[in-house]
């Protein structure tokens, strides 16, 4: 039951950013970019992107066969943005609040990576 509440967790933080390209106006609030240009194409194919890890992460929650998969398609974009976010230097500003979503999400992307590979 734990390891299912901690898939919905993950899938509730990359909910946001998932449906961003759906919903007007979230992008510009969510990372202070407008949505127009090619900053807010890529951003919205980036939604796309993060619809996929929220999907992943609801199928991982109630079947056993796809967590490998999900750990680690979420691991790579939680500690990818997190070490990107590092490298850029820990930026202020629009991407702060996502830097401290994705590391409040590295608890229980902790507890479903290590339940995957003992299982």
């Amino acid at each position: 039951m734990l390891e299912r509440i901690a898939w919905i967790l993950l899938a509730l933080i990359h909910l946001a950013p998932g449906v961003a390209a759906l919903i007007p106006g979230t992008i510009t609030r969510l990372y202070g970019v407008p949505e127009q240009g090619m900053a807010g194409l890529l951003l919205q194919h980036r939604s796309v992107l993060f619809a996929t890890i929220v999907v992943a992460c609801i199928w991982a929650a109630f079947s056993t066969h796809v967590r490998p998969f999900a750990a680690v398609t979420t691991a790579i974009s939680v500690i990818g943005f997190l070490v990107i976010y590092a490298l850029h230097g820990l930026p202020a500003g629009a991407l702060r609040p996502i830097a401290w979503a994705d590391l409040i999400a590295l608890v229980p992307l902790a507890y479903v990576g290590w339940r995957a590979a003992t299982a």
